[in-house]
């Protein structure tokens, strides 16, 4: 199995086969992908509905978020009042999904325009200037005078996933510069951030720790470059997130006292590769206290409340929808490798709970009239400011894919 992030295609997996595919027939045979086509077990869905969607998202809702005179995404759409924040940091995880299409569909204007949304992030956030400490650090969109490790990791990830796509090697230097950031945080306490203005890195326990991503960012420089000094530092990191992992499972990283689901998904894939890769049980035990925090916490719809403190406290109830699907992908990794089928029926749940948030045409979610609105996701559950977002629509679609290209694989349904 391959360390990857943005596709199934970086696992190693073949694209599912399609109706109306010319597959050999035995590709037609895998579950959920037969030539009935029926719903899947715990979806009620069929595999050709949830391929519908993937492409309405994508063809559809997609370019409709596009700003032609920037050549990047808006930061998100406001159903309200037909806003559009100018383009932002969303366009970091939007060339995810349009790279994920890429890989599903051989459209290459969908890498066309990954690479124009990786290329505006790269020359409006990441720092670029050699007299900086934190050349190639990632900057955030609203406090401009942060650089956040966890944005740098995911560059990392990006520019690799253009570098492998496209074979250019200006991504793969953008990624290299980048990776020495996090060498650097690594050096600092794994810091989670660099302070511009007052010229010094973040205490680890005043910013968000995201040790998930920044093992998967070196593991991916080590699968494109060969060097082993990117696995080792990503066993540094490893090392690290060994330390703080709490007594009941779960990572605390928010300011080393709250758990946030935007975190979770990069820390237990995080976790299963490390293991993968180095045999160290350790890694894979705390890969498995983890997700079964997850199973514990679940809410009986398939997501997870946003955020959480240490004594157990829900203290944001409010649902980041992207993230749910995100951790399902980490499930279906860990199930593959456990066979646990309390972890494929977490990920179905959490599945099922995602294309609930798609908006359908005609259904009975607020603005569904709306054109600029149906086949996006809402960013919050409930809507709060009834906004969608490219980000958000990336981990509901690469969710779905590797739902998909994992049912694929299978001869027979996982039992729950």
């Amino acid at each position: 199995m391959k360390v990857g992030v943005i596709s199934p295609q970086d696992w190693g997996w073949p694209v599912s086969a399609r109706p109306g595919d010319e597959r050999p027939a035995d590709s037609q045979k895998a579950f959920g992908l037969s030539a009935g086509d029926g719903p899947i077990p715990g979806l009620d869905l069929p595999a050709g509905e949830i391929e519908r969607r993937i492409r309405l998202n994508i063809y559809e809702w997609l370019p409709r978020q596009f700003d032609p005179g920037r050549g990047a995404y808006y930061g998100f759409y406001r159903a309200s009042d037909g806003y559009r924040e100018p383009p932002q940091t969303v366009n970091l995880l939007a060339s995810w999904q349009l790279m994920a299409a890429f890989d599903r569909f051989g459209d290459e204007q969908l890498l066309n325009l990954a690479r124009g949304a990786l290329d505006d992030y790269f020359r409006h956030f990441v720092v670029s200037h050699p007299m900086s400490i934190a050349c190639g650090g990632a900057r955030d969109g609203v406090a401009v005078q942060e650089v956040w490790t966890k944005f740098t990791a995911e560059f990392v990830i990006g520019a690799l996933g253009l570098y492998d796509r496209a074979g250019e090697k200006a991504w793969l230097e953008r990624a290299e510069q980048s990776g020495r950031y996090l060498v650097q945080a690594a050096r600092h306490g794994y810091a989670p951030g660099y302070r511009l203005d007052q010229g010094r890195w973040m205490d680890a326990d005043a910013g968000w720790d995201s040790w998930g991503r920044v093992v998967e960012a070196c593991l991916a420089l080590e699968q494109a470059t060969g060097e082993g000094g990117w696995r080792e530092l990503a066993l540094r990191w490893g090392e690290h997130a060994l330390e703080v992992q709490s007594s009941d499972g779960c990572f605390y990283l928010i300011n080393g006292e709250y758990y946030n689901t935007d975190l979770a998904a990069d820390e237990l894939r995080g976790l299963i590769f490390l293991y993968e890769l180095s045999d160290d049980e350790r890694f894979i035990q705390a890969a498995r206290r983890f997700a079964d925090w997850h199973l514990a916490t679940q809410r009986p719809d398939g997501a997870w409340g946003m955020t959480r403190d240490r004594e157990g406290n829900l203290v944001v109830p409010t649902v980041g929808p992207g993230d749910v699907p995100n951790i399902a992908i980490a499930l279906l990794r860990l199930h593959l490798l456990m066979g646990s089928s309390a972890d494929w029926d977490a990920a179905l749940r959490a599945f099922r709970y995602s294309l609930s948030m798609q908006v359908i045409p005609g259904g009975g979610q607020p603005y569904a009239g709306d054109p600029q609105v149906q086949w996006g996701f809402w960013s919050w559950d409930p809507y709060y400011d009834y906004t969608l977002s490219a980000d958000q629509a990336t981990h509901h679609i690469r969710g779905m894919m590797f739902l998909l290209d994992y049912l694929g694989r299978l001869s027979s349904p996982p039992t729950a």
